[in-house]
């Protein structure tokens, strides 16, 4: 439904364009009239109407100042004037000033009722326009939302190379430099007990805080905000390498900053560990430094790591590489490698279960897992936060470790299977390209655009799959055709060299002979019992 607003000092003229919209149109409801520029401004103020239908001669201010008023508060209008002059100087005016129509009284019904369906058109357009805009800035922001999540779990688990966190760095979040920190922001609300259920219950409630969060931080530095997992967040801050000790203080401050203002917002308890600044092939230093701050005893409840620990590392640190192996396992579908880690790790933190910064960091480790999982297309048919839940409640360390190995056993048989699919459906295609276009000048290139894989892997995967490689797959299936065309004694031995996708006799007729043993005149004369 669109809003029309008619300005004219006639009551005329506006009862004949009331009876006009009220017939023509179901789409168009006057909502106001006026009967003077001044009052068509002040009106105009409150309303917003989606056109103007207006007179140029009208008491007072005329209808050409009162265009120039309105547009300067409501840009989008459509105005049309209606009047008796024909001036060319008022019609150039109404040209500068945007004004959609200039028509002439008297008014046919036909070019008011053409003029205003031309107008709904030009508005239903703009509308379309406007959500398609909103709809593409809704999808942009939460690929970037994915993006630095996704940023901060390959940081996090060793899964991006150095040329790809500086590419992504640039290009998605604007940052520069190749130096920053890590720090870990963990709260809880006023008066929630500490325990493992009331975090869960806390962790699907928590999306207002994460929010007011992360907008704020970022308002105030260049950082990149990891998701809400259970009552924590992870965050890497750019920042470069000068005067460590008032970087220092800059940045405590600026996060106690946003702390304070969550605090006072929300009613939270808070608790933030920071990690030194490391280049960004470090940074997994930073992040044991913060969980080492954070689960310190210091009574702070915003504390550095050189605070309390100068130059000394967590050794859940020491996990990390284990992790990577572990998630490189998991995308190749790699079962055994895959369970060999798990229980390595779980073999080397034998009393993590008491250790709250390791127990923590395996249950980063498992949402990883997942994260795997769901990038692999691996569908998870289990309520949202099962396997979290099921961790959360876990009593004893050897249900723990029971549930992790059930969860990435799942997993890395899911995705091994996927893979093993994945691999057949590309040998069956590349089979039925081989035989529908042998004929054509078709190459492993040609084909591996076609999958969309690259001609390398192609070679590799078509090999280790059936035994032979490409190139001797579409010779063997060529040959076949020139043997059946041979047999049938219809057509010179050029035309099945071109019929089998050669284009050269003489390399047709040694292929032919290389492969059957005979040359193609001798075989035809075989077959037909020249011999």
């Amino acid at each position: 439904m669109y809003s029309l607003m008619v300005c004219d000092d006639e009551q005329i003229m506006i009862e004949s364009v009331r009876h006009i919209v009220e017939k023509e149109f179901s789409n168009i409801r006057i909502i106001e009239t006026a009967r003077s520029g001044r009052e068509a401004i002040e009106k105009t103020l409150t309303i917003k109407p989606d056109i103007i239908l207006t007179d140029i001669k009208m008491p007072g201010i005329n209808g050409l100042e009162a265009i120039k008023e309105i547009k300067k508060v409501h840009s989008d209008v459509k105005i049309v004037i209606v009047s008796v002059y024909e001036f060319f100087e008022y019609a150039k005016q109404a040209v500068e000033l945007g004004v959609s129509e200039y028509l002439i009284k008297p008014v046919k019904k036909e070019r008011l009722v053409e003029t205003l369906q031309r107008i709904i058109c030009q508005l239903d357009n703009e509308r379309r326009k406007y959500r398609w805009e909103l709809e593409a800035k809704e999808r942009i922001e939460k690929m970037l939302t994915a993006v630095e999540h996704s940023f901060i779990y390959s940081l996090l688990f060793a899964q991006v190379r150095k040329s790809d966190i500086i590419r992504y760095k640039k290009e998605f979040f604007d940052i520069d430099n190749e130096t920053g920190f890590i720090f870990v922001f963990t709260f809880r609300k006023k008066g929630r007990k500490n325990s493992y259920d009331a975090q869960l219950e806390d962790s699907l409630d928590n999306q207002e805080i994460y929010t007011l969060f992360k907008d704020n931080l970022k308002y105030k530095c260049k950082c990149i905000v990891g998701p809400v997992m259970l009552d924590r967040v992870v965050v890497y801050v750019a920042q470069s390498i000068d005067d460590l000790y008032q970087q220092r203080v800059h940045s405590i401050s600026c996060i106690e900053e946003v702390m304070n203002l969550l605090e006072k917002k929300c009613s939270i308890e808070f608790k933030v560990g920071i990690g030194r600044i490391h280049r960004d092939k470090d940074i997994l230093i930073s992040y044991q430094e913060a969980l080492k701050a954070l689960n310190c005893d210091e009574s702070g409840r915003i504390v550095h790591i050189d605070d309390i620990a100068p130059d000394i590392y967590d050794v859940g640190y020491e996990i990390a590489l284990q992790e990577q192996k572990l998630m490189i396992s998991l995308e190749n579908g790699d079962v055994q490698r895959c369970l060999t880690i798990l229980s390595d790790i779980f073999r080397k933190y034998p009393n993590f279960f008491e250790q709250e910064s390791i127990h923590y960091r395996i249950i980063e480790m498992m949402a990883a897992v997942r994260r795997v999982a769901t990038e692999n297309g691996i569908r998870d048919n289990t309520e949202p936060g099962y396997y979290i839940k099921r961790i959360l409640c876990c009593g004893s360390r050897e249900e723990f470790e029971q549930i992790c190995t059930e969860e990435v056993r799942n997993i890395a048989y899911q995705i091994s299977a996927r893979k093993k699919s994945n691999i057949g459906k590309i040998v069956e295609m590349t089979n039925k390209l081989i035989n529908e276009r042998f004929s054509q000048d078709l190459n492993l290139d040609d084909v591996s655009k076609e999958l969309h894989i690259s001609p390398q892997y192609l070679s590799r995967l078509y090999k280790n799959e059936t035994g032979e490689n490409f190139i001797e797959r579409l010779t063997a299936v060529r040959i076949e055709n020139a043997k059946k065309l041979l047999k049938e004694n219809r057509y010179s031995i050029k035309e099945v060299c071109y019929m089998s996708g050669y284009s050269d006799p003489n390399y047709f007729s040694k292929l032919f002979k290389k492969h059957v043993g005979i040359s193609p005149t001798d075989y035809q004369k075989q077959t037909q019992g020249g011999f």
